[in-house]
């Protein structure tokens, strides 16, 4: 195959498959074949369609782990009353509407239409407006979500 092919970097797959970088290397290792599916370019590696064609494949057929985004799932999904492990957990973009001075291991949110609070190591540089992604946690009578990543560097910048 020609090096033009593989013209989707690991990290786009990463990114548009909302998988963490290990798990989409060991799916690379157990499922796709060097040169065929995927191909170390530089220092980057890159795949063909087809390739995160068989990633989608594989993870449609097998039950989705914790922390493993699926396309098809949704908040609406996600039962209360049932433990982490029971269902996949789903990563999700809230926009942030409000921060706690008083409170720096909360923020406030929209998510769909929905004002939810979202836990955070500490709010100082998080500004409204900000698109960040959240984790929704089933707990036994309530619905928490907490943020998913790493905090802004400065106030507002990723």
């Amino acid at each position: 195959m020609k090096a033009t092919q593989f013209n989707v970097t690991e990290i786009e797959v990463i990114k548009s498959l909302g998988l963490s970088r290990e798990t989409v290397v060991k799916l690379r290792a157990d499922n796709l074949s060097p040169g065929k599916d995927f191909a170390q370019i530089g220092r980057e590696i890159c795949y063909v369609p087809s390739g995160i064609e068989k990633i989608r494949l594989v993870l449609k057929k097998t039950a989705a782990p914790p922390g493993v985004t699926l396309g098809d799932v949704t908040l609406l999904n996600i039962k209360p009353g049932t433990t982490d492990t029971d269902q996949p957990t789903v990563i999700l973009d809230a926009v942030v509407t409000k921060i706690y001075p008083h409170n720096p291991q909360y923020l406030e949110a929209l998510l769909g239409g929905q004002t939810i609070t979202i836990r955070v190591n500490h709010n100082a540089n998080f500004i409204p407006g900000m698109i960040i992604p959240s984790r929704a946690l089933t707990r036994k009578n309530a619905q928490s979500f907490t943020f998913v990543g790493r905090c802004p560097r400065a106030r507002g910048k990723w």
